[in-house]
C-alpha cells in the first residue's frame, strides 16, 4: 500500500470520513487510511462520519505505527489540482495557473495566462454560465474564488489581483517591494476587502507589498506638497 501510494504525492484523492477522533479526522481511501490533521483542515467545514470529500495527498510516510498517509482541505495546490480536473485547457497545457493566493474556506486568487493565442483564460477558468468555477466553489464549501489575469507588467498583474475593485492607477517602488494602487474613493473599501483579505491575497499572489490609497487622500497630498 505504500508503494502504491509514494508516488502519488501531490495528487487529488476521493474518501470518505470514516472516523474523528479529538481534532484529527480520518479518511479511508479504499485500500488505505489518511489521516486530515488540525492544521490541514477548512476552518469552517464540520466533517462527519460518512462523508465524500476530495483531498490532496500531503505526505506519504512511516510512523512508529506502520504507514501514514498524510492529506490536506487547506493546501493551495488542492485548488489548483481542482482547476485541473475542472478546466480541461489547464489539462491540455493551453491555460497556465501562474499563482495561486489562499485563505481556505473563505477566499482565494487564482492567477492565470493563456498559452495560445485566441484563448480566454478567465473565461475558460469560470466556464459557461459560471458552471466551472461553481463545481470548484462547491467542492470547497463555498470558498469564494477570484480567477484574474496574469501580465508580465507588474503593475497590470497588481491592479487585476485586486479585482473586483476597479484600479486607477499603480505606482511601483521597485527597491522597496512596494505598489501604492489608487482606487477611487467609493471602491476603496472594496479593494482593501473584509479584514483586509482582498489585498492580502493580492500582495501573497502578486509578490508586492500592496498600499491602496483612494484617489481624495492623493489629491490632498498634492495639495499639501
Amino acid at each position: 500500500i505504500m508503494e502504491e501510494y509514494a508516488g502519488r504525492e501531490g495528487e487529488i484523492i476521493t474518501g470518505l470520513v470514516r472516523r474523528i477522533e479529538g481534532k484529527q479526522v480520518f479518511i479511508d481511501l479504499g485500500r488505505a487510511e489518511a489521516v486530515l490533521p488540525p492544521p490541514e483542515q477548512m476552518p469552517n467545514e464540520r466533517y462527519r462520519v460518512g462523508q465524500r470529500l476530495k483531498v490532496y495527498l500531503l505526505e506519504v510516510g512511516r510512523s512508529t505505527r506502520g504507514s501514514r498517509l498524510v492529506v490536506s482541505r487547506s493546501h493551495p495546490d488542492l485548488l489548483r489540482r481542482l482547476f485541473e480536473l475542472e478546466v480541461p485547457e489547464i489539462l491540455k497545457g493551453n491555460v497556465e495557473i501562474k499563482a495561486v493566493a489562499r485563505e481556505a474556506g473563505y477566499r482565494s486568487k487564482v492567477a492565470v495566462a493563456a498559452r495560445q493565442e485566441g484563448i480566454d483564460p478567465v473565461g475558460c477558468c469560470v466556464g459557461l454560465r459560471g458552471i466551472r468555477i461553481q463545481n470548484i466553489v462547491n467542492e470547497l464549501d463555498g470558498e469564494k474564488i477570484d480567477v484574474v489575469m496574469w501580465s508580465p507588467d507588474a503593475a497590470t498583474f497588481i491592479a487585476n489581483a485586486l479585482s473586483p475593485a476597479q484600479i486607477l492607477s499603480v505606482e511601483l517602488d521597485g527597491n522597496e517591494g512596494v505598489a501604492t494602487a489608487i482606487v477611487p474613493d467609493r471602491q476603496l473599501s472594496l479593494a482593501i476587502g473584509k479584514e483586509g483579505q482582498n489585498v492580502r491575497l493580492a500582495a501573497k499572489l502578486t509578490g508586492w507589498r500592496i498600499d491602496i490609497k483612494s484617489a481624495s487622500a492623493v489629491e490632498a497630498e498634492k495639495v499639501e506638497a
